[in-house]
């Protein structure tokens, strides 16, 4: 059987509804097909979406009700909400109660010691796919705090690990990193420097692993000074004392050994076609980047892109999908300013396509929606339909050793 977890926190478009839709659906579809003694055959997908912040607006929405009806149509497609976060907006969930009682539910965001919440039901339902070892929970935060609820959430969420005994760990990229910068004073907002540091404490009394990585990139581009001792460590005064500024390999040695990463818009897909447990397969998670911002205006698509690439450097199975508005990354004839000292979105792709390190493709619909078409020489860039999505985001691939795979927003 394969188990899938998706988490949406930032708003959720009838765009994105709609291509799960079709993908899960698809999914079921070519699973209901399998051959009869093929692992996981007749046995259909679990899919549970957790909804929290912004994306649960999509709950207001007559059209996006509708696509929510046709997801919740397939039996095995569960959806629970952060009661908090729908309250704190009032947001009401009894339409889509009432019509699927069993499948719908919400939860309260941080609940009482040993009561259901909501972060807890999205870890649990992470951990149930892997052996009952100890844990380690990763977030990874890709966007300012403050600005972006994320990095609460994601101080919620590995609150929640502790509480259930995991270790944790908060990976800060692209403007992620400021979440942990020094010296922050929100005045209407929980401080998310005094947060993280809160959790290593509670971390090291637990005994448990409590790990802070900000990408060195990202922070050199934002003016975080750093020395380098030769040996290894990168030492900053910028950054809160649970934080360690590392070189992106060091981080991606370090995301590649968790099981479960978690991000502002992200998911875990657990599906495997071999006999081997999770724990003894002999290679790591796989990773799927959607690309889903414009090319330029923010530093999504090329932070997502070098993600990638890191990931395939460090040897993990990696593919980027361009959908939504990253289609624009691959449409028209780009031309970089005369003052910019770098080339474009389509320059990298090209050379990048040609190592054979990634596999890269994109979203026909996509291109569609939007009334453009792909570049012509970006021959390199398949473009899929929904079954084809439906197949590379939930079904492992025959060669894969497990079945794991994370998929992350950008």
């Amino acid at each position: 059987m394969t188990a899938i977890v998706l988490l949406f926190s930032t708003v959720l478009s009838q765009e994105r509804l709609s291509w799960l839709d079709q993908a899960l659906k698809y999914h079921h579809q070519q699973n209901s097909r399998e051959p009869s003694g093929t692992p996981g055959s007749g046995t259909p997908a679990c899919a549970t979406i957790f909804l929290t912040g912004d994306a649960l607006y999509s709950l207001n929405e007559a059209e996006s009700l509708n696509i929510w009806s046709s997801a919740l149509s397939l039996p095995q497609v569960r959806l629970i909400c952060d009661r908090d976060a729908l309250e704190h907006r009032g947001i009401t969930l009894v339409p889509l109660k009432e019509r699927f009682p069993d499948q719908v539910t919400d939860l309260p965001g941080e609940g009482k010691k040993g009561a259901p919440s909501f972060w807890a039901a999205v870890l649990s339902a992470a951990r149930d796919q892997f052996p009952p070892a100890p844990l380690q929970i990763g977030w990874l935060q890709i966007s300012s705090p403050y600005m972006f609820p994320a990095a609460g959430y994601g101080i919620h969420c590995l609150s929640t690990a502790l509480d259930l005994h995991c270790g944790v760990s908060l990976y800060a990229y692209l403007d992620g990193c400021h979440a942990c910068h020094t010296g922050q004073n929100p005045g209407d907002a929980e401080n998310i420097g005094d947060a993280l540091e809160r959790l290593a404490k509670r971390a090291a009394e637990k005994n448990l692993p409590c790990t802070v990585m900000i990408s060195r990139y990202s922070a050199g581009t934002r003016g975080y000074q750093a020395w380098d001792d030769g040996m290894g460590t990168i030492g900053s005064s910028c950054v809160v004392r649970p934080a360690h500024i590392k070189d992106m390999d060091v981080m991606i040695r370090h995301i590649e050994n968790l099981p479960v990463l978690f991000s502002e818009n992200a998911g875990i897909v657990h599906g495997t076609h071999s006999r081997d447990p999770v724990h003894d397969a002999p290679h790591p998670p796989a990773v799927i980047v959607l690309i889903t911002h414009s090319p330029y205006s923010t530093g999504h698509a090329y932070g997502g892109i070098a993600f990638a690439v890191a990931c395939a450097h460090k040897g993990i199975r990696t593919r980027v999908i361009f959908l939504e508005d990253g289609i624009y990354t691959l449409t028209g004839e780009h031309r970089a300013p005369e003052w910019s000292c770098s080339g474009t979105l389509p320059e990298l792709v090209t050379h990048l396509s040609k190592s054979g390190d990634l596999e890269f493709s994109a979203l026909s619909p996509s291109f569609h929606m939007r009334g453009v078409t792909k570049n012509g020489t970006l021959a390199a860039i398949k473009e899929i339909e929904f079954p084809e999505l439906g197949t590379i985001l939930f079904s492992p691939p025959r060669d894969a050793g497990s079945g794991l795979r994370r998929i992350l927003f950008f």
